[in-house]
């Protein structure tokens, strides 16, 4: 910044010429005589250059007082620093508010100010020259700002960082704040910048659960009875429920129906004096589990989808006394569920916080109260923050569980036995397996321009099948006038 001022050399200039013509004024009776001597004319000319020349003294005496009205205007930015050089030594320096600006002297004519804190103040010098009046800066304190447009935030990032130092704070659209000088401490710095990217960010989640389940189960339970009255038999833990005896021979009863189990397939044979059951049981599960949520929000919006519903459950309020709790009713939610926050960094870069989650109804793992049941639930939920590029996708978190379950009950040693052993024991194995998988793939999308073709809705071929009595009996198949293929805005 350039600063005009007066000098006290030019003060001093100016003062030997006002004496000097202050001089030539003293004269002026006795050279108006030699002139009124020559002639009328040459004194009209000599009394108005001499009126000119008082003019000018008087201006030349005001400039030094008006230089100094106003004060020479200084900027200086938080945390920065500004040079003053004068041409005269330096005497005294004196500032209004030191916790606004603080000046520091470096040599005899050199002065360092430092802003700290936005303000206004006042800073006044004084020079060696006793006579002179002291030079007058009226400094301005602002906050550090930064505009224009970056094609990215990673670009408004480096330049936020650039403008306020190691460890700056934003300050999103404000006048600033204050900082401390010196660097040592986070600086304030106004943002007026724009991030010229799309701001609108599709997420696709898919979520996949797959279970397999296997089970084999075998058991041999057989009884007899004699003409002698001796019953005898045999069965795996838990079938034989009591033996009783009689004059006409022993009863044996049976908590399973004297079948080894019963949920397996059974092969009986049943007489007047032999009962015999063979349990075979071997069966496979799986269950397929597959949710596509898809979603849209604006960068640094969160938003949230649910598909599915609301159970009621059970709460006791206690009433404040024995006897007095009673029982309110509250809904909790079920289904597809998805939250996340999009942040578009860069055109090839998002930050995607994502929270998608896949709930269903247990009422195997369920209560009942009062003969009412309530079921638990069974949840499949990920909460994390993950940051890729437009059309990428990256895997949100995966899960393979497998469990084994093998249980062998006998009749010691002649369980034992190769083939005949088979007779004298009950084997079960029951193994499960599970794997979960949940993938997510951001977009960057704008808006269908405006009076566009847009894709059909799922199933808009519906709205036109109306079909006869004739074809539901004899030619419908179940595709229900739908296309094989995928379309539309499903996929």
């Amino acid at each position: 910044m350039k600063i005009h001022r007066r000098g006290a050399g030019q003060l001093a200039v100016k003062g030997r010429e006002q004496q000097h013509i202050g001089d030539k004024m003293k004269r002026l009776p006795y050279r108006l005589a030699q002139l009124f001597k020559r002639g009328p004319y040459q004194a009209g000319l000599l009394a108005a250059a001499l009126a000119a020349g008082a003019a000018s003294t008087t201006v030349l005496a005001q400039a030094p007082a008006a230089a100094q009205a106003e004060p020479v205007a200084l900027t200086v930015d938080v945390g920065t620093q500004q040079l003053l050089r004068e041409k005269d030594s330096i005497r005294r320096v004196a500032v209004a508010a030191p916790e606004i600006a603080d000046v520091s002297v470096i040599n005899s004519r050199e002065l360092l100010v430092s802003g700290k804190s936005t303000g206004v103040t006042s800073l006044l010098i004084w020079t060696r020259d006793a006579k002179a009046p002291p030079l007058r800066y009226k400094v301005s304190v602002a906050s550090r700002s930064i505009g224009g447009s970056t094609a990215d935030l990673l670009t408004h990032r480096d330049a936020v960082l650039a403008a306020g130092g190691s460890g700056a704070v934003a300050a999103s659209g404000g006048g600033g704040g204050a900082g401390s000088g010196g660097g040592s401490a986070p600086q304030a710095v106004a943002d007026h910048t724009t991030v010229a990217v799309n701001t609108q960010v599709m997420s696709q989640v898919k979520i996949v659960d797959i279970q397999r389940t296997a089970l084999q189960e075998f058991g041999v339970n057989f009884a007899g009875h004699n003409s002698a009255g001796t019953t005898f038999g045999m069965g795996p833990p838990g079938t034989i429920g009591s033996v009783t005896a009689s004059s006409n021979g022993g009863t044996i009863t049976s908590s399973t129906g004297s079948l080894p189990i019963s949920s397996a397939f059974n092969l009986v044979y049943a007489s007047s004096a032999y009962l015999g059951a063979l349990s075979i049981l071997e069966s496979q599960g799986l269950a397929h589990t597959l949710a596509e949520p898809s979603l849209t929000a604006m960068s640094g919006q969160t938003a949230s989808f649910l598909a599915g519903g609301e159970f009621p459950f059970p709460t006791v309020q206690n009433g404040g006394g024995t006897g007095n709790n009673s029982i309110t009713i509250v809904f909790k939610e079920f289904g597809i569920r998805l939250n996340l926050t999009p942040t578009v960094l860069a055109t090839n870069r998002i930050a995607l916080k994502v929270a998608p989650e896949v709930s269903n109804l247990d009422y195997t793992n369920g209560i009942s109260i009062n003969g009412f049941t309530i079921p638990g639930l069974d949840v499949r939920r990920t909460d994390t923050t993950v940051e890729l590029g437009d059309g990428e996708t990256f895997v949100l978190s995966g899960l393979i569980s497998s469990s084994l379950i093998n249980n062998v009950s006998k009749v010691p040693w002649i369980g034992d036995v190769p083939v005949l052993g088979a007779f004298f024991r009950n084997t079960s194995v029951n193994r499960s397996d599970r794997e979960l998988i949940m993938v997510v793939t951001p977009h960057l999308v704008r808006p269908i321009n405006k009076d566009a073709p847009l894709p059909e809705l799922p199933g808009a071929a519906l709205v036109q099948y109306r079909p006869s009595f004739a074809h539901t009996m004899f030619m419908e198949t179940g595709d229900f006038g739908q296309p094989k293929t995928d379309q539309g805005y499903s996929r």
